[in-house]
């Protein structure tokens, strides 16, 4: 699959996540980015040095002048389930 380019369509795929009512939600790609601007950060994984250290907490940094450019949500994706990503989302705002 190329690269994904500026102006090109999000190819759509499925997330799981937990809601905030902790129930285990399956929710499409599209439909999480459907008429709003969206920052989509792809993490190696939960809990690594370089997503704790490097990845996120610059985007934390920054949020507010995302947000100021439109962004309407920051999202974070890994390779590990969503309940690795629950339990990382308590200790290190992945």
């Amino acid at each position: 699959m190329a690269p994904i380019a500026a102006g090109d369509s999000l190819p759509d795929g499925t997330l799981a996540h937990f809601d905030e009512n902790d129930q285990l939600q399956q929710v499409s790609i599209h439909s999480l980015a459907k008429g709003k601007k969206v920052v989509i950060v792809g993490v190696p994984g939960a809990f690594t040095p370089t997503c704790s250290l490097k990845h996120v907490p610059g985007f934390i940094e920054r949020a507010e002048d995302l947000r100021a450019k439109g962004v309407a949500e920051i999202i974070t994706i890994s390779v590990n389930d969503p309940f690795v990503m629950k339990a990382c989302a308590k200790f290190v705002v992945c």
